[in-house]
């Protein structure tokens, strides 16, 4: 991810996934043409559907941390370490969305 992530917007894809929640995972159900590609599916632990959810308004990384460190106790540079594996995954698969 080679961004500034000062400046960058990052946002949730709604539109190419349903998700679910399921106890303490979120489940994600990719679509190809509205339609559910149940052989793709992705599992996120807590942590996951925490940044996903912060991600369903448009936050930038700094933002997206200062949410989560109200909810996990954490050291920050732990927390932002999370957070940027998290984005580069999520955004390899377009499940967030950088927003310019």
């Amino acid at each position: 991810m080679n961004v500034d992530k000062q400046k960058v917007l990052y946002c949730a894809n709604k539109d190419n996934f349903v998700t679910r929640q399921m106890g303490s995972e979120m489940v994600m159900v990719p679509l190809s043409d509205k339609v559910a590609d149940m052989t793709s599916v992705l599992t996120l632990n807590e942590v996951g559907a925490d940044i996903l959810k912060a991600l369903e308004t448009p936050k930038t990384f700094d933002e997206l941390t200062d949410n989560l460190l109200i909810i996990y106790d954490v050291d920050k540079a732990t927390l932002e370490a999370d957070i940027h594996d998290f984005l580069e995954v999520a955004t390899a698969k377009k499940v967030v969305e950088i927003i310019n």
